[in-house]
């Protein structure tokens, strides 16, 4: 995750970062495209190594869809629809090379946004803070498992379509799915458990049921350590070696939790990171796992401390933060903000925790999707013929200098998706036969050693290749952008790109369905 605020300020129109939201998803490939890896064609080849123009954002700028601060916004009235796109007129792009774009959508763990309008709306609140990408990232949406034996790298996954209505214009989306990992890495676990008087209640029995959902996740001779803090802080666990599944004294540690007092937030990180230091282990996946309702009213929460516990060195890897969300069941006293902003600066996934069952999913089938690593510093590049512009994009922030993206990190099996619109300067120069590239640049995550992996297809051969996953992309996206203006003309639209979709056909999409149909203005 990244936390720049910095602007993209273009020739023409001015895109404003709230114009920017979240989108797509990718293709299922049949058997002609994945022997089209071993070729270097089709979804692309991998191979092994050292690892700004006026098509887009203004060299050394880019665009982000963070937000930061630490107080929890009030209730507003649904906002206006935002601004129209970047429109560029083609006397005003660089006709001389093609247009290369860098693109983050952050973490592909990070999925708090989700669950947490779920349980607004299932309590009749229309959502605040939505970010598109980690419903792209929370709605799993199918791609072909990445056959380790024949291919060694990254899976990638594009799909194209044109946009009913727009002549030059076309979805586009990029899945790029890392392998799946035989046998997970002994775990080094840091619990830091909020025990403020604010957990009274709904975000006390969240916060046990993560912990024993946890418990029933890890195995024999891993290792934990549990810290609560309130005002204060205690040491609850130091360096437990686990006797297996539901290991009796953190099983212990979930039923005897109980809530009082202040919320020194600082101060409990810090013991935190102490304990996780003191266990660091570089055969081990280490990560400290906070849970709070992000109401820190004491201390200072130092982003220096967790940027420096996170950061990775050339043969290390970070302590990395893992930041669960559990706030009442009514939706209130929750600060989403402050609890992105800590997860951010620790570069791991944040999940929100709504239900018991939610916890038993995270952290139970999806450990390894929460806290595993199967490709480190992954860096996306997308380069499009020079009479393409950026229209729309969906993700985290974008740039045409590399400097201004950070790598992120993918988990085992699991897909980053890229969803954006793109639009040619005049539809008349659009040719079927130019290429669109997709190229990864990622580290082993056990070795470090810098890889690969590419995918060249024609406009034509996009255009002419199937659309499911892009379908069930732009449906996940559509519902997340009405959640974010509340207009009834968007709820019901994201309702027509869920049928398009095929959405009675899909659990996830069933659900966000019915969610849908929760929001105090569907159907006015």
């Amino acid at each position: 995750m990244t936390m720049k605020k910095t602007t993209w300020t273009c020739i023409g129109i001015c895109a404003a970062a709230s114009a920017l939201g979240a989108c797509g998803s990718m293709d299922a490939m049949g058997e002609n495209d994945l022997a089209g890896w071993e070729s270097g064609s089709g979804y692309g080849s991998t191979t092994s190594g050292s690892g700004g123009s006026a098509n887009g954002p203004s060299s050394g700028t880019s665009v982000s869809a963070t937000s930061g601060g630490y107080d929890p916004p009030p209730p507003v009235e649904p906002p206006a629809k935002p601004d129209e796109p970047l429109d560029v007129a083609c006397e005003q792009l660089d006709q001389t090379k093609p247009l290369k774009l860098y693109l983050s959508a952050d973490d592909s763990n990070s999925m708090a946004s989700p669950a947490r309008a779920r349980q607004l709306l299932n309590s009749g609140i229309a959502p605040t803070n939505i970010r598109t990408y980690e419903f792209l990232n929370y709605y799993n949406i199918d791609y072909p498992t990445v056959d380790t034996e024949r291919f060694s790298g990254l899976g990638i996954f594009p799909q194209m379509a044109a946009v009913d209505g727009e002549l030059g214009q076309y979805d586009l989306q990029i899945g790029v799915r890392a392998p799946e990992m035989a046998e997970r890495r002994p775990v080094s676990i840091t619990l830091v458990l909020d025990t403020s008087g604010s957990m009274t209640g709904d975000p006390i029995a969240r916060e046990r049921d993560v912990i024993r959902a946890i418990a029933t996740s890890l195995r024999k001779d891993d290792i934990v350590n549990a810290v609560t803090w309130s005002t204060t802080q205690a040491v609850n666990l130091n360096q437990h070696v686990v006797s297996g599944p539901n290991d009796p004294k953190i099983i212990a540690l979930a039923n005897n939790l109980s809530a009082g007092g202040g919320t020194n937030l600082s101060a409990g990180l810090k013991r935190g990171y102490q304990l996780a230091e003191a266990s660091y282990a570089p055969d081990r996946l280490n990560r400290l796992v906070l849970i709070s309702d992000g109401g820190a009213n004491t201390g200072i929460t130092d982003e220096n401390l967790i940027g420096a516990q996170s950061k990775e060195g050339d043969k290390k890897e970070g302590i990395y933060l893992v930041g669960v969300g559990a706030g009442h069941q009514n939706g209130m006293s929750y600060n989403d903000q402050l609890m992105d902003v800590v997860t951010d600066m620790g570069r791991g996934a944040y999940v929100y925790v709504d239900s018991k069952e939610e916890a038993d999913s995270i952290f139970g089938e999806r450990f390894n999707e929460v806290m595993e690593i199967a490709a480190r510093s992954v860096q996306v590049e997308l380069t499009l013929p020079w009479y393409f512009q950026m229209y729309k994009f969906y993700g985290e922030e974008f740039s045409e200098d590399p400097k201004e993206i950070e790598p992120q990190h993918l988990a085992p099996g699991d897909v980053m998706i890229f969803n954006q619109v793109i639009k040619a300067c005049s539809a008349e120069l659009v040719d079927p036969d130019h290429p669109i590239t997709v190229k990864i640049s990622y580290q082993d995550p056990h070795s470090y050693a810098s890889k690969t992996s590419s995918s060249v297809r024609t406009v034509d051969e996009l255009l002419n290749g199937p659309i499911d996953q892009l379908l069930k992309g732009k449906a996940i996206v559509a519902y997340a952008e009405a959640l974010k203006t509340g207009l009834p003309e968007d709820l019901k639209a994201a309702q027509n790109s869920l049928d398009q979709a095929g959405g009675g056909n899909d659990s996830m999409l069933m659900e966000i369905n019915s969610l849908l149909q929760l929001h105090p203005n569907f159907g006015k």
